[in-house]
């Protein structure tokens, strides 16, 4: 299969839309974020696909980007609030995508599969699926310019998340359960994330199943479908309130994992790693 896949994306790699502009250089100019004001170098590094000028790219930004979070946060703290933001955008992407993959069935040859890839590069540029692709380009441009900024590597982490400052107390804390400390940090920032979308097609992606819901009615979910009907319960406006305020350096953590607010929120560990695990929505 995997000779397969990397056949057909070797075909692929010939079709126009995926060619790579080479750097666009412009006047600089400046966006806010998270009630800071940063200068932008308007390039494209030739990895990105090519698209429309960076200044023009940037149109596409949350329009909530700019609104300051009532206090004048550290630039760790605007990056972060852009990583949340490409990780959603990414993830939203990513799910789109998938709805229109063609499935190989039998008998199909590599011919008919990469036309139906084709294909789906064409279906992409629906109004939804463009939008989605607009605002992943536009958060991804900027948060390389915040990396630059901070003489930080330009280039996406594997993790999604850049590599935190973490203080030796907070390590200490994660490694005395034999908690790996950053592979916690990335976890919390990716159920962070998957709260904030309010997105529960992104949700799904971070649970540990099964995922243990409290309140009036103590239940256990146990797979997707039973965790789109819970939709309303899981994705309740406090729960997301706590997500949102809780912050790497505060949470709680024993054996069992983390706990954001009160117990509201708990991220756990199994032989897979960090998911969500549990929620009480009393």
């Amino acid at each position: 299969m995997a000779r397969f896949t990397a056949k057909v994306l070797g075909l692929l790699a010939w079709l126009p839309v995926f060619l790579c502009a080479a750097p666009v250089h412009a006047d600089p100019f400046f966006v806010r974020v998270y009630g800071r004001t940063y200068k932008i170098d308007p390039r494209y590094p030739t990895s990105e696909p090519k698209g429309p000028k960076p200044q023009e790219a940037m149109k596409a930004l949350p329009s909530d980007l700019a609104k300051g979070p009532g206090f004048k946060p550290s630039h760790e703290q605007v990056l972060a609030e852009v990583e949340e933001r490409v990780w959603i955008a990414r993830t939203q992407l990513d799910e789109a995508s998938e709805k229109t993959t063609p499935s190989r069935g039998a008998g199909t040859n590599a011919t008919e599969v990469t036309r139906s890839l084709a294909a789906r590069v064409e279906q992409s540029r629906s109004p939804e699926v463009q939008k989605l692709s607009d605002r992943h380009r536009a958060l991804n441009l900027l948060v390389q310019e915040l990396r630059r900024s901070m003489d930080l590597p330009v280039r996406t982490p594997e993790a999604g998340f850049s590599r935190p400052k973490l203080s030796p107390e907070i390590e200490a804390d994660f490694r005395s359960l034999n908690f790996d400390p950053l592979e916690a940090y990335y976890s919390f920032r990716r159920v962070k994330a998957a709260f904030r979308s309010n997105d529960i097609q992104l949700l799904a992606r971070v649970i540990h199943y099964p995922l243990l819901v409290t309140g009036k009615i103590r239940r256990s979910i146990r797979n997707r479908d039973q965790l789109m009907a819970a939709k309303e319960t899981v994705l309740n406006p406090r729960i997301r309130e706590v997500a949102a305020k809780s912050t790497f350096e505060t949470v709680f953590v024993r054996d069992k994992g983390m706990m954001l607010g009160e117990g509201e929120v708990w991220i756990t560990h199994d032989k897979a790693g960090f998911g969500l695990g549990a929620i009480n929505v009393e």
